[in-house]
């Protein structure tokens, strides 16, 4: 399974918050610092399997679960928005996601396919979802973590390169972000 991010509207940390936590007053190191809010919140959510802005993803499966089960690999699950099965032939059967999702638990983070797409899906299957938290909705420990490390970064910006950020990651935000870390046995 392969998950692409289609793309972010806006970083859940703005500049200015950034700046005003860490209290830098300077502006001629914003571009390091939208770089380093990046990378912290692409911690964050490779490390918790989260979204902390709402937005579109992809999952690619090849071959496709034969029980139809799958697991979204970003949370929270806000909505499976389309689904493309590819046939014998290789050619795309596209289905509305009424038609592609079988069973969806409440509240849940899986999904089953529909007999249908699992017929059709010889050579793997595309699921455009969207996942992520609303502004209002994003846990304020996770965001705190995301402050703490960038201005952790930031302070690190002379011993570390921008490319192997965040390099550092202060206690505080480790134990904010342990609740949230995915734990598989």
């Amino acid at each position: 399974m392969t998950t692409i991010d289609l793309g972010l509207a806006a970083e859940p940390l703005s500049l200015a918050e950034a700046k005003a936590w860490a209290r830098i007053e300077r502006d001629d190191e914003d571009a390091l610092i939208a770089e380093l809010i990046r990378a912290a919140r692409e911690a964050i959510e490779r490390e918790t399997g989260l979204a902390l802005s709402s937005r579109s993803f992809q999952l690619v499966l090849d071959p496709a679960p034969r029980d139809g089960w799958v697991e979204a690999t970003r949370h929270p699950l806000v909505s499976i928005d389309g689904v493309t099965a590819y046939d014998a032939a290789g050619n795309p059967v596209v289905f509305a996601a009424d038609q592609a999702i079988a069973e969806r638990p409440r509240g849940g983070e899986g999904f089953r396919l529909s007999a249908a797409v699992i017929e059709q899906a010889a050579n793997g299957i595309e699921i455009e979802l969207s996942a992520g938290f609303g502004d209002a909705d994003r846990p304020a420990d996770l965001m705190l973590a995301l402050k703490v490390i960038v201005a952790a970064s930031y302070e690190a910006r002379a011993l570390v390169e921008p490319g192997m950020q965040p390099a550092l990651r202060p206690a505080l935000a480790e134990r904010l972000i342990a609740p949230y870390r995915r734990v598989r046995l």
